[in-house]
């Protein structure tokens, strides 16, 4: 196959792409070290014909199409063969500790939570996502059985939620919540995140903003950051609500994670980080 990238980005990206920066440009600027050129395309364009193709955050199309796809945090990024995060490289990948490089947990906490204070309120905090009365095929329970489960599970601690702000919810959806007892929805997820004993969602990724404020996960779904969460799917309900209290090393996997794990759009050696992974997939660079 010629050695050209298509490239699927609209207007601000291609534009930081040709110019060299974030991820984008660092993309282009690593393909077209290694001689290649780059062709671009529509973010919502076909992936059709032969060559290396990549998306950005769409499902992926073909052999050697990819998905690049921000990791949570800024300045963070996959490049994977599939979208779906739970399918990702990293889900499949034992955690088995390591330095604990507290630096990195502090400097994010002081970036996500800001002036807020970690505190125990004795409430579980559940961020919803959508779909509220499905069970979808990653998920061990519909969010409405999620909040039903959390609550037999745990007799004591009320849930405070908070319902995901792009999502469109139906007159069904929020008839199914209200009048729940020790359950109540509120606005504003990270002062309720800070102040919470620990976390109850599907696979939202305040779970994992969780963590840097060394906060506890019970997952409902699967995704590619359960390692240290109490996960349903594998420990069952009863399993993962007592499992949920035990200690983790939040500070050893988040290094983990994101500096080891996933690619950096800037600093030292970020360029070599994504050749390899494009050569993990198999582009001839």
């Amino acid at each position: 196959m010629e050695r050209i990238l298509n490239f699927y980005l609209d207007g601000d990206k291609r534009a930081r792409a040709e110019a060299g920066i974030g991820i984008f440009g660092a993309v282009v600027g690593v393909v077209r070290a290694a001689g290649w050129q780059v062709r671009y395309a529509g973010h919502a364009a076909e992936v059709a014909g032969e060559g290396y193709h990549l998306v950005y955050n769409r499902a992926v199309a073909g052999s050697f199409c990819f998905s690049l796809r921000r990791c949570y945090l800024e300045k963070f990024y996959r490049i994977e063969a599939t979208n779906d995060r739970w399918d990702w490289a990293v889900a499949g990948l034992p955690f088995q500790g390591g330095e604990r490089q507290a630096w990195f947990q502090r400097y994010w906490r002081a970036r996500l939570f800001g002036g807020l204070t970690a505190a125990r309120g004795g409430y579980i905090f559940m961020p919803l996502q959508g779909k509220l009365l499905q069970r979808r095929h990653f998920q061990t329970a519909s969010p409405v059985e999620m909040i039903q489960a959390t609550l037999a599970a745990d007799p004591e601690r009320r849930i405070v939620a908070t319902l995901h702000p792009r999502e469109v919810y139906s007159e069904a959806e929020l008839d199914a919540l209200r009048g729940i007892e020790r359950f109540e929805l509120v606005q504003g997820s990270l002062p309720v995140l800070a102040g919470c004993d620990y976390v109850v969602t599907e696979n939202s990724s305040m779970a994992l903003t969780g963590f840097f404020a060394d906060k506890p996960a019970v997952l409902f779904a699967r995704i590619d950051f359960h390692h240290i969460a109490a996960s349903v799917g594998r420990l069952g309900v009863a399993g993962a609500f007592e499992a949920v209290h035990r200690p983790q090393p939040y500070a050893s996997y988040l290094h983990w994670f994101f500096k080891r794990q996933a690619l950096a759009s800037s600093g030292d050696g970020h360029e070599a980080q994504i050749a390899d992974r494009l050569r993990a997939h198999g582009w001839p660079l």
